[in-house]
């Protein structure tokens, strides 16, 4: 069990960054925009925007979770150079990755798909 907020956050930036990186390379192989910096950035802007759009709070209604998926795909798309239907692949990756790493690890990336 982490003690240190600090650390934990890190850790979770470390395990997001790393599972979108991952999938981005997966679904678009030898994307030359799909580096590890990039993946953290958008990571905690994916992050910062599931609060913000009070997903994380109202999960119950449609409307929050409809602004989250438009400003997801929008930030992927444009942050990796994808088309739609791309984007909507990297979402299914990058849930099954998800799964696999807090299977795995016990410890669940931020939001980002």
């Amino acid at each position: 069990m982490m003690r240190s907020p600090l650390l934990a956050f890190v850790v979770r930036l470390v395990l997001s960054a790393g599972v979108l990186w991952l999938s981005v390379g997966w679904v678009a192989h030898g994307n030359p925009q799909n580096t590890f910096a990039r993946a953290v950035v958008v990571s905690v802007v994916l992050s910062v925007a599931y609060y913000l759009t009070l997903a994380k709070f109202l999960w119950f209604l449609f409307l929050p979770w409809l602004l989250y998926a438009a400003i997801w795909v929008a930030v992927v798309m444009s942050s990796y150079g994808l088309g739609f239907l791309q984007a909507l692949l990297l979402a299914l990756v990058l849930t099954f990755l998800s799964w696999v790493v807090e299977a795995l690890l016990g410890i669940s990336p931020f939001r980002s798909a």
